[in-house]
């Protein structure tokens, strides 16, 4: 009996979500937590159902990995892993910024991409796959791989793997071979090769080198640095939100020593139907999100997430926004570094209808560091930021644990 009801609520969500209808939880779930039940994201199947995976390989393959790797979480720590790979070269152009492109451009080249995969133990991988994924995690350059396939998958796990990195198709495959040039840098191979780095270390290295964020989580998620008994591939979603938090926490040693900003700034920001509000104010470090979901956006009408942080940190994880909070957080502390101030800093996220299907978190991660380019709106006190701003979310500055204690405390300049 228990597996009939499943099935008549599995075919009946499963319908309501092909005519666009959604739930209030869609939106606190984003794929991750299993609120409906189902045990996968009718959103997602959806998706991949609607033409986003069309293209498939078969037999004897070769292809240019772009580069990158994928490192699935599903039956962690048994997972599927191995380089990403392009249907076509000529159509990607791995140096371009993708912020600034339209969606369908971002979707367009997204699905142009498809993950090679062979199931292994993070720990204990096969040492020649792994070597080949090492190659494509650290490469700065294309390269061309070679490869069996095994069996094509147009659909893989409807899970929250795909709304964090949303490619194309999943090709189990075999015989896998690096047949190409691969650029390593010189300091990666050093990191690499150093044993007793830890990985937090090794990560903040490169990242003061000049690596940006999404080459180092494939560095993480690849399992190339860290104490050599330690060493393990991390699933690409987890190491996402790993590297934004590894190198928050070191920039904010800096950071909690600098002096405070004078005015409070407000900062704008909209891309792709997200809408962004910064806004900075004088005082100790301290940083909290707040994100709503809109009628016809990819999760739909939702109520406001809200994660928040002291200068003494989180203790757990920013389970009400996820990624996103880890994503923005980093964005700020770069800039408080470069520009050697601190601030008790409020991020606001509205999605609109614009915003359909997944990009991954570097849309929020970007939106934010784009954000601060910009110049800002200056507010001299507390009264006028809370008389003449306006965020995003209605009742924003009711609900915000940074606005209350704002309200509560009393600078030098107000008396």
């Amino acid at each position: 009996m228990a597996k009939v009801i499943r099935y008549i609520k599995d075919k009946i969500i499963s319908s309501l979500f092909m005519y666009n209808i959604v739930f209030p939880y869609c939106s606190s779930c984003k794929a991750k937590k299993n609120l409906c039940g189902l045990g996968y994201c009718p959103i997602i199947k959806k998706l991949k159902s609607s033409g986003l995976e069309l293209k498939m390989v078969s037999g004897d393959a070769e292809a240019d990995t772009p580069p990158g790797i994928f490192v699935g979480s599903y039956g962690y720590p048994e997972v599927l892993a191995g380089p990403t790979a392009l249907f076509n070269p000529d159509v990607f152009d791995y140096g371009k910024e993708r912020f600034g492109m339209k969606l369908e451009e971002v979707i367009s080249m997204n699905s142009n991409v498809y993950r090679t995969a062979s199931k292994m133990s993070i720990r204990r991988p096969d040492e020649k796959f792994h070597e080949y994924i090492l190659e494509s995690a650290s490469s700065i350059k294309p390269f061309e791989i070679a490869f069996k396939t095994e069996h094509f998958s147009m659909h893989g796990p409807d899970t929250g793997d795909f709304f964090d990195t949303p490619v194309g198709s999943t090709a189990m495959v075999s015989n896998l071979r690096v047949t190409g040039n691969p650029k390593i840098p010189k300091m990666v191979d050093y990191i690499h090769g150093d044993n007793d780095l830890k990985s937090s270390e090794g990560l903040f290295k490169l990242f003061q080198e000049g690596f940006q964020p999404e080459y180092l989580q494939n560095i993480l998620a690849g399992g190339l640095i860290g104490i050599d008994h330690q060493r393990k591939m991390v699933p690409t979603r987890w190491a996402i939100t790993a590297t934004d938090d590894i190198l928050f926490k070191e920039l904010k040693k800096d950071i909690i020593h600098s002096p405070w900003i004078l005015d409070i700034m407000q900062f704008n920001m909209n891309y792709v139907g997200n809408s962004f509000q910064v806004v900075l104010f004088p005082g100790p470090f301290s940083f909290e999100m707040m994100e709503q979901w809109n009628r016809g956006s990819l999760w739909g009408q939702g109520s406001v997430s809200i994660d928040y942080e002291g200068i003494k940190g989180r203790t757990n994880y920013a389970s009400n926004i996820t990624g996103a909070y880890y994503a923005a957080r980093l964005s700020v502390a770069r800039y408080l570094r470069s520009i050697g101030k601190q601030a008790s800093v409020i991020v606001v996220r509205t999605i609109g209808s614009e915003y359909h299907s997944p990009l991954g978190v570097w849309v929020i991660r970007s939106s934010v560091r784009e954000a601060l380019k910009n110049r800002p709106v200056r507010f001299s006190s507390n009264d006028e930021f809370l008389k003449e701003s306006k965020l995003g979310i209605e009742n924003a500055k009711d609900l915000s644990w940074i606005i209350r204690n704002q309200k509560r405390q009393k600078r030098l300049v107000d008396f």
